[in-house]
């Protein structure tokens, strides 16, 4: 048996025809590794939109293990604003969202990823040569493309999806917020019903200890008195839970809430542009609507990834060692015929989500018509409200309870009339706050129907 020597044996002149077979059967493996599984759709991108869109702040990327984010001073209190940061750099489930983007990220790692070869072989046996086989799952070379651009686009759908995430994060801190200013208001308002009823009542026991009214008469304005110290507790217990609520949220459970300020800014110095202006602006600007759109692109790109599967491809090389030529190299390849799957099973379903996906897209349009509408409507209607009763029925009120106060101290006006218009301002007092707190959860609401600040 004769040997060849190994300078022959690598010499790609000697054994160009095997060696060319090898090439040809490389460089589409090289050529489809060309493309890019890298994704700029990450965190950093989440928050540079997430900032564009609020203005606020996304935080450092941090893990579950890791320490919280510094708090601000909450000696000078909490601002607004203040609490939205915290929202999203704190809030645990927020952060769990986030998570999905490098669950996206992974997949489209794997979606780049190549079929490793397989290596066979038989030993010989008797006359039989050894053969080695090296096999290629080629079909991914035409596949992967496709496979990756749909993987591409999914990142981006969930990157858009977070941007829309961290909007609704915002709007609920906001609203959260505006609960308890609103809360903090009622108990202001119960804290000055105590003090008015009180006076009442001290007004009619000195009335009747000089004889000017029966024991009968100092009743009611007792009994009110204690009912507007009953309105107080059930008032600061509301502030409390609200308080609690909010802080939980925030990952702040180990403050006193009771030692916690909160100021709201009013919502008329906002000033909110007509409502064609904000449907334009959410059609365009709504992170949801473009994750929906992203989301049937990808939808196509994997339509086209699951007609390229119908036909498999696998090239292989093989490799046979025996007398007289001690290696003969030969490449081989083996096709699948689609006569009975065609992969009609997966076309269908990916066609049947395209179609789906589309009509989810209608109704998110129609969704965020009627959200923008509706948060708008809301709007005008506080503003109307807490004009009206800033303007026009508090003043009125005011001035009508300082002079049958007046009067029934004097005892020209009875009690019944002092009562009904004590509790006429409070009422409105109380409505007035209610009204400032729709106005500010309906700008709230306004902003996210938009996509953001306007």
């Amino acid at each position: 048996m004769t040997v060849t020597p190994l300078k022959n044996f690598l010499n790609p002149v000697a054994y160009s025809p095997c060696w060319r077979g090898l090439w040809l059967l490389a460089l589409p493996l090289l050529l489809a590794g060309c493309v890019s599984t890298k994704s700029t759709y990450n965190r950093d991108q989440v928050a540079r939109r997430l900032k564009a869109r609020s203005g606020y702040e996304l935080g450092a990327a941090r893990t579950a293990s890791a320490p919280a984010p510094t708090l601000p001073n909450l000696q000078d209190g909490l601002s607004e604003d203040e609490t939205v940061t915290l929202a999203l750099t704190r809030n645990p489930a927020f952060q769990a969202d986030l998570s999905t983007l490098a669950l996206a990220q992974a997949d489209l790692q794997d979606a780049g990823l190549l079929a490793n070869p397989v290596l066979s072989g038989v030993t010989a046996y008797g006359t039989s040569p050894v053969f080695l086989a090296l096999n290629f799952a080629s079909d991914l070379l035409w596949q992967r493309p496709g496979r990756v651009d749909a993987a591409q686009l999914e990142t981006q759908r969930v990157a858009e999806s977070l941007v829309s995430r961290g909007l609704l994060v915002s709007r609920d801190a906001q609203v959260s917020y505006t609960d308890i200013t609103l809360a903090d208001e009622r108990l202001r308002i119960a804290r000055e019903g105590i003090v008015m009823r009180a006076e009442v009542a001290r007004i009619m026991r000195a009335r009747y200890r000089v004889g000017e009214a029966s024991e009968l008469e100092t009743v009611a304005p007792s009994a009110d008195s204690l009912r507007a110290v009953d309105d107080f507790y059930r008032a600061r217990r509301d502030a409390q839970v609200a308080r609690l609520r909010l802080l939980a949220t925030l990952g702040l459970d180990s403050v006193n809430a009771d030692s916690l300020r909160f100021t709201a800014a009013p919502a008329s110095a906002v000033v909110v542009p007509p409502l064609r202006t904000l449907l334009d602006s959410a059609y365009a600007a709504r992170p949801d609507l473009w994750a929906a759109r992203i989301g049937i692109e990808g939808i196509g790109k994997r339509l086209k990834w699951e007609r390229s599967r119908v036909f498999s491809f696998v090239l292989s090389l093989n490799a046979r060692l025996n007398d007289p030529k001690p290696v003969s190299l030969a490449p081989g390849a083996a096709i699948g015929l689609p006569i009975f799957n065609r992969n009609q099973g997966r076309i269908s379903r990916v066609k049947a989500e395209l179609e789906q996906a589309s009509w989810q897209y209608l109704a998110l349009r129609q969704t965020v018509n009627l959200d923008v509408r509706e948060a708008y409507a809301q709007y005008e209607q506080a503003t109307q409200s807490v004009a009206l009763w800033e303007r026009s029925y508090l003043p009125t009120l005011t001035d009508a309870l300082r002079r049958s106060t007046n009067a029934f101290i004097n005892g020209d006006f009875p009690y019944v009339q002092v009562a009904e218009t004590t509790r006429q301002l409070l009422d409105a007092q109380q409505r007035a706050a209610d009204a400032r707190a729709d106005q500010r959860r309906a700008l709230a609401r306004l902003r996210y129907a938009v996509g953001g600040r306007f």
